[in-house]
């Protein structure tokens, strides 16, 4: 799914009309009936249209249309200024006209107090109420009649379904201009809006959904922003097969670095959930002292200790993939031995915990690296990495992310809700997971997973896009009936779901 800004959107409407001579009038009425199928017409049979004059407003005055003409109860409410109406509202307006279908305009120049009495009336007395005042172009604070309207119908609404955007959302930035529609439900077009990712939209997007109109796919794919919503399909088309002729050498040999005296379960989780994500062979590398418990149970996995320096050596160069940090202790010892990793393995590693820790006022040491690097830090570990603030990072995710990432010539794993992915050109937002995974050791689970799949041969990208996605998934699953869900019991699920996805792919 492509996320995109106001900015995109424009450009892509732009391009269909001019380039590709779509008309405007064809996407609008495309968009019309691809919104009819989401406002619940089994379930509802009175609807109200607040339409503004620009082409969202234009969206709203054929959905009137197109309700009426399933005979549903309709009243449509025209804010704004009728001498800005543009084109293709103007054309759906004249339609209206020419069915008998009333309409009422609360007009930017006049007193409107029985206009608004009568939306209010109308609101209440209505099932749903479709949103369609401002689009996704809208960069100004609300003021005005437009701050009334929006203000009635959040105080009076029942349902509201928001087309493109809840009016009063910046669509790339996700900032409230004002005063915004509590959407229940928000139906948008070929993009899902980057001002979603806000963590503040939340409450005022509800439900997205997001419909094609028709372009086709090599125009978004021409004028997109290379930011995407991860879908399960694209795991399943990249997670690996097994069949009958696989071998364990088939599914990647990966070291995991971890642990440390108080830290076992960190050694434990990142290494189990290597094994139950697919890997071939894993060995755990961590502290001789905490070496017997970890032994004791981690049955199919192998141990060494630092001190069996050429059995190190040996992991070390023959792994397919590193796995470095977890529990290990943010100290000179660990950065030691982080570059230790890097100047002698020639495989993809991937850094969590204190091997990110460590990277604070080191980071350079990153560039010395032949090969690809992942890091995973949370928005803690990425303030100290990046030298801002957590509530700037929180603002300006994405763009911290790639930013670094392209910086630093590494792919970037930012936890916490939608977490996101990015190497600096491209960026993917995770949509599984949830709070109740929000405990100790579910980073070092992540890790593990990641590290089996980029291991296994998952190009490296895609290994840790399908690894979030299934690590969130599993979470999801197991929330519906867990107040809790821990790390081992992600762990014991994994191997399920991976068959589940390995069957389809089958199929």
């Amino acid at each position: 799914m492509r996320i995109g800004t106001s900015v995109s959107t424009k450009k892509l409407d732009e391009a269909c009309v001019n380039e590709y001579k779509i008309p405007l009038i064809l996407m609008m009425e495309n968009a019309v009936i691809s919104a009819i199928k989401h406002l619940d017409t089994n379930l509802y049979n009175k609807y109200v249209i607040v339409s503004g004059v620009g082409n969202n407003g234009g969206d709203g005055l054929g959905i009137a249309r197109q309700l009426k003409a399933i005979e549903k109860e309709v009243k449509v409410f025209i804010v704004g200024n009728m001498e800005k109406i543009t084109p293709c509202s103007k054309t759906n307006l004249e339609i209206l006209k020419a069915m008998n279908i009333p309409y009422i305009v609360i007009d930017t120049k006049e007193k409107n107090i029985n206009h608004l009495e009568q939306l209010e009336a109308d609101i209440k007395n209505s099932n749903v109420l479709v949103d369609c005042i401002f689009g996704t172009g809208l960069e100004r604070e609300i003021k005005g009649i437009f701050k009334y309207v929006i203000e009635i119908i959040n105080k009076n609404k029942n349902l509201v379904y928001s087309i493109d955007m809840p009016s009063g959302i910046n669509a790339t930035t996700g900032e409230v201009l004002g005063v915004c529609i509590k959407a229940d439900k928000t139906i948008c077009f070929e993009f899902y809006k980057r001002g979603f990712l806000k963590y503040e939209t939340k409450k005022y997007i509800g439900n997205v959904v997001v419909e094609h109109i028709g372009i086709p796919e090599y125009i978004l794919k021409k004028h997109d922003d290379n930011e995407y919503i991860t879908s399960m399909n694209f795991v399943k088309d990249n997670i690996r097969d097994k069949n009958k002729f696989s071998f364990k050498s088939d599914f990647g040999k990966v070291t995991i670095f971890a642990g440390s005296k108080g830290f076992s379960g960190a050694a434990f989780i990142a290494s189990e959930a290597a094994i139950k994500s697919g890997s071939g062979l894993v060995t755990l590398v961590c502290d001789e002292h905490i070496q017997d418990i970890i032994s004791s149970k981690l049955s199919e996995g192998m141990t060494a200790n630092y001190k069996e320096e050429d059995r190190i050596n040996e992991l070390i160069k023959t792994s397919n993939a590193i796995g470095f940090g977890c529990g290990m202790g943010n100290n000179k010892t660990t950065l030691e031995r982080l570059q230790y990793v890097l100047n002698n393995s020639d495989c993809p590693l991937i850094i969590d915990a204190d091997g990110i820790n460590v990277l604070k006022n080191n980071i350079s040491i990153l560039k010395k690296y032949k090969n690809k690097i992942i890091i995973t830090p949370h928005l803690g570990e990425m303030s100290r990495l990046t030298g801002k603030s957590i509530s700037y990072i929180k603002e300006n995710r994405i763009d911290v992310a790639k930013e670094f990432a392209k910086k630093n010539n590494i792919i970037v794993l930012l936890k916490g809700y939608e977490t996101i992915i990015t190497d600096g050109k491209d960026a993917f937002i995770n949509p599984t997971g949830n709070s109740a995974m929000a405990n100790g050791g579910m980073g070092d689970c992540l890790l593990g997973m990641i590290t089996s799949f980029v291991g296994q041969g998952i190009e490296l990208f895609e290994a840790v896009i399908c690894a979030t996605y299934i690590h969130g998934y599993i979470g999801d699953i197991l929330s519906k009936k867990m107040y809790t869900v821990n790390a081992t019991n992600i762990i014991e699920k994994i191997p399920v779901i991976m068959k589940e996805f390995n069957i389809e792919i089958n199929l």
